[in-house]
């Protein structure tokens, strides 16, 4: 299994075009993230291998490791171990253009065999085995021996464990996970996808099509007849005066007779709970980050945690991609709708003396159709306008009576078909009347609804353009006049169609507290050529 099949086929499903060499990117990013394998192994946490983990933004950032052995605690065995992470794209310089990869992999993944695994793992086991003495004669003892020897048998054991079961109990030929994050029709889209190949369980072939969980017995039984033992394998105390061969061949007649004396001694079931998981993908709730994972592998031995580590494993998100460019020039209308799932809004309800402007934005699919906009106090449908070309759509309504007008009940509602926007209250503290573009310059006028804040600074109004969905910047400031009107213009920005602009300033909710509360307009686009 090599990287670039499956890279290459991420880059088709995600619909992406060939990668190149790009400049520092503006407007946004995108995060990625890569890692070959993390995880516990017998307590002891481990991530050998990971690219670009805990960055803000997504970059170039690749590592490998050959040597695992110095690195990965037993039974876990790797061998080319990858992460890597890079950002690329076109020419341009836009973050929109470019596209994030996130690759983490491995080749020969093993979970070794019971012979290779450490004492600490198969402790349950080799504490059932019986503590022994051995007495010495008389004659031994004049040569200087003490009258009893104690026996260590965890080494004759473990040889004699080594023979029964020498199959690896999990291997894996290639484990990798990709993921993509670019721009495509002028929205974000997250990709993702990974392989395990060659996976045999105790040198068996396996189809990993699903979850593999299973239960284990690497003894095939559940005794042990210490005549088996190989004597030489004993462990025996160190003697004073004499050295460990010449102890040993001074005692080693006197093992197998007390061996071959011993009853079988029982052991417990050395039961392995093995359970793999292929290919599993996540998408955060709101949809904007996903992650592929290749590989996890949980096993217990002897009902102590053995491992559980994910092994594979790629992460993109849009940090703060605003993909709405790619479809080419914006109008206010495609604005309007870029930071929704939506495809109808209403975008803003002023009103103007007996009469409520209403003002809309839809997908351009619904062009020719008649929206219905409903009065929520009534149910009645007080407009019916119809979508522009565009995909824009204005009306006007009767002002509601004057016992529904200011209450939480004004609120309008526009509806095509099963499409439906939310709702908007009639009165607003802040409420833009009008937004214009000319020469270079945008003007917008509006008004803020009294009692006003008591000081010209207090009450001063910030201007803010929309740079993505979750950035604006401030574009100017003004202050409203006594009776709450205001009245300014701002620089157009340059090399864009449209733009987005939002209001705010502080009020005081009654005119006997002082105490101030922030004041928002609703977000108004406005074509600028």
């Amino acid at each position: 299994m090599g990287r670039l099949p499956l890279v290459a086929a991420l880059a088709v499903a995600a619909g992406l075009a060939g990668p190149s060499t790009a400049a520092a990117q503006e407007g946004g990013a995108w995060n990625c993230a890569a890692s070959a394998v993390r995880g516990t192994v017998l307590g002891t946490t481990i991530e050998p291998v990971f690219a670009n983990v805990g960055e803000p933004e997504c970059r170039t950032d690749t590592h490998a490791l050959v040597d695992t052995a110095k690195q990965l605690p037993l039974p876990l065995q790797l061998s080319a171990v990858t992460a890597g992470t890079s950002i690329t794209g076109a020419s341009s310089s836009r973050a929109r253009d470019r596209t994030a990869l996130a690759v983490g992999g491995v080749t020969d993944l093993k979970v070794l065999a019971l012979s290779q695994l450490p004492d600490v793992a198969l402790g349950p086991l080799l504490d059932a085995l019986p503590s022994l003495s051995l007495p010495i004669p008389g004659a031994l003892q004049l040569l200087g021996l003490p009258p009893q020897l104690s026996l260590d048998l965890v080494p004759a054991v473990r040889s004699l464990l080594d023979g029964l079961n020498t199959a690896d109990v999990l291997t894996v030929q290639g484990v990798q996970a990709a993921a993509t994050a670019a721009c495509v029709d002028g929205q974000p889209k997250l990709v993702g996808a990974s392989q395990v190949a060659g996976v045999r369980v105790l040198g068996q072939d396996l189809g990993l099509d699903g979850v593999l969980d299973q239960t284990l017995d690497l003894l095939d039984t559940t005794s042990l007849d210490l005549s088996d033992l190989d004597v030489s394998k004993i462990k025996l105390p160190l003697v004073d005066g004499i050295t460990g061969p010449v102890l040993q061949g001074l005692v080693q007649p006197l093992l197998k007779p007390l061996l071959d004396a011993l009853p079988p001694i029982s052991i417990p079931a050395a039961v392995l709970k093995l359970k793999v998981t292929p290919n599993q993908q996540t998408r955060s709730p709101d949809g904007r980050s996903l992650t592929q994972r290749a590989l996890r592998v949980e096993a217990s031995l002897l009902g102590q945690p053995l491992l559980d580590v994910v092994v594979g494993e790629a992460a993109v998100g849009n940090g703060d991609v605003d993909c709405s460019g790619d479809a080419g020039p914006q109008t206010a209308n495609d604005l309007a709708l870029a930071c929704t799932t939506r495809k109808l809004v209403l975008t803003d309800v002023v009103p103007e003396g007996r009469r409520v402007r209403l003002l809309g934005a839809a997908d351009r699919s619904l062009a020719g159709k008649r929206v219905a906009i409903t009065l929520q106090a009534t149910g009645k449908v007080v407009a019916r306008p119809v979508v522009r070309a565009d995909g824009s759509f204005t009306a006007t309504a009767p002002m509601p009576s004057r016992k529904v007008r200011s209450g939480n009940r004004a609120r309008y509602v526009a509806k095509v078909g099963r499409e439906r926007s939310l709702n908007l209250k009639l009165q607003r503290r802040m409420q833009v009347t009008g937004v214009r573009s000319k020469g270079g310059a945008v003007t917008i006028s509006g008004r803020v609804a009294r009692p006003l804040a008591g000081t010209e600074r207090a009450r001063r109004i910030t201007v803010k353009r929309r740079l993505s969905c979750k950035t604006w910047e401030t574009v100017g400031t003004t202050a409203p006049k006594a009776d709450g009107s205001f009245r300014i213009t701002v620089d157009a920005p340059e090399g864009t169609a449209a733009a987005v602009y939002r209001l705010g300033s502080k009020v005081r909710r009654t005119t006997r507290n002082p105490k101030l509360f922030p004041t928002f307009s609703l977000p108004r686009a406005v074509n600028l050529l």
